[in-house]
């Protein structure tokens, strides 16, 4: 891993990345770099991704959109060794629940089939539903429960009893 080599200061994630799940990726890099702060970035401005990353311990949460001054304000408030949560995000923190996101008897229904195993296009048909229909519920369970990928919406359906 490239960070044991370089040993960064701080380090920007996205945590939404095409190949991965950046948050997953936490535990790795804090083993391979101890002393890097680690700010999530990301486009997501919801509650369940917030939550995730704030638990995996990273030192900042921003958003791609945060201006240049936002940004080197974060870098600056991780550096001295504070957490640093964007503005726009803040006021979700505030109402941030143990309680996992509702979810709709559909969506409840395709992610228990998700976690069994069945492809999107095995529940198009188990369900008699279009496949792009599954398509957009899954799209939007993984948007609500933070989840950038398959795998991470399974494990997560799981840990928060969803299933």
């Amino acid at each position: 891993m490239l960070a044991a080599q370089l040993q960064p200061q701080v380090l920007l994630l996205d945590i939404g990345m095409p190949d991965g799940d950046g948050i997953d990726a936490i535990p790795r890099f804090k083993e391979a770099s101890p002393a890097t702060r680690i700010i999530a970035f990301t486009m997501y401005n919801e509650a369940a991704v917030i939550h995730r990353a704030l638990n995996a311990h990273v030192h900042g949460f921003l958003l791609k959109s945060a201006s240049a001054r936002e940004l080197t304000e974060a870098i600056s408030t991780v550096m001295a060794g504070n957490i640093y949560v964007c503005e726009s995000s803040q006021a979700m923190i505030d109402n941030l629940r143990e309680v996992p996101p509702t979810l709709t008897s559909r969506e409840r229904e395709i992610l228990r089939l998700i976690v069994d195993g069945l492809s999107q296009k095995e529940i198009a048909n188990r369900l008699c539903l279009g496949f792009e229909t599954v398509h957009s519920y899954t799209k939007y369970i993984r948007r609500k429960l933070g989840c950038p990928n398959t795998a991470s919406l399974v494990r997560t359906a799981i840990e928060q009893h969803l299933v």
